[in-house]
């Protein structure tokens, strides 16, 4: 890298973490970023997914803001915006670590946890992080910051995080919007079903290599 492209990477990483911090000290919580985007009218929607990848840099828990999306936009509309803004925020967060600060955030990651990523980052990207969403064995944003500091391909990491989300978030839209009048049963066996998929998958994958070395 010349002389200009540290530069530049240096002032992309200023920035980073001043977004970060800014995020962090006067980020929203949830019910600020509901009334923000019930305040924003016709654009709701938009809002919505923009406030989301905002609100998980400031550590506001997914789930509530899955709930967000079926308690603003209902089950139909609410789902996919959820699926949206989860794969935003994912996005975001694997950019900063490849193309941003990704020595300031391998310091951050649990030790091992880089390695372990990357040693799926291959042809096995897509099935490694459809696993790590369905049973989250590794945080969310730790596997968006480090598949970020891998060599894994964009395509399987957002295809991977979209596909494993739609469990556990149609579980909390639907609690948002009421259960879809079936209550909260109906949300816990949505969670149930996630980690009951993940669980197979987890199970199926560490199988599989036994069988074929036998």
């Amino acid at each position: 890298m010349d002389g200009r492209g540290v530069r530049v990477r240096a002032v992309l990483v200023v920035v980073w973490a001043a977004a970060l911090v800014a995020a962090l000290v006067y980020g929203p919580d949830p019910e600020q970023v509901r009334a923000w985007i019930e305040a924003s009218g016709p654009a709701a929607p938009v809002a919505y997914v923009v406030l989301y990848a905002v609100a998980v840099f400031a550590l506001v828990p997914r789930p509530a803001l899955n709930l967000a999306a079926g308690l603003l936009f209902g089950v139909a509309a609410g789902l996919p915006l959820a699926l949206a803004g989860g794969v935003a925020a994912a996005l975001a967060q694997f950019a900063v670590a490849r193309y941003v600060a990704g020595d300031a955030v391998a310091g951050l990651l649990p030790a091992g946890a880089r390695a372990r990523l990357d040693a799926v980052a291959g042809e096995h990207a897509l099935k490694a992080v459809l696993q790590l969403r369905l049973l989250p064995v590794v945080p969310y944003q730790v596997v968006n910051y480090g598949c970020g500091l891998t060599r894994m391909r964009v395509g399987p990491f957002a295809l991977g995080t979209l596909v494993g989300g739609v469990p556990a978030t149609a579980a909390m839209v639907l609690l948002g919007a009421g259960g879809a009048d079936l209550g909260l049963p109906a949300a816990v066996g949505g969670i149930a079903l996630a980690a009951l998929l993940g669980l197979l998958w987890w199970v199926r994958a560490h199988r599989g290599p036994r069988a074929g070395e036998a």
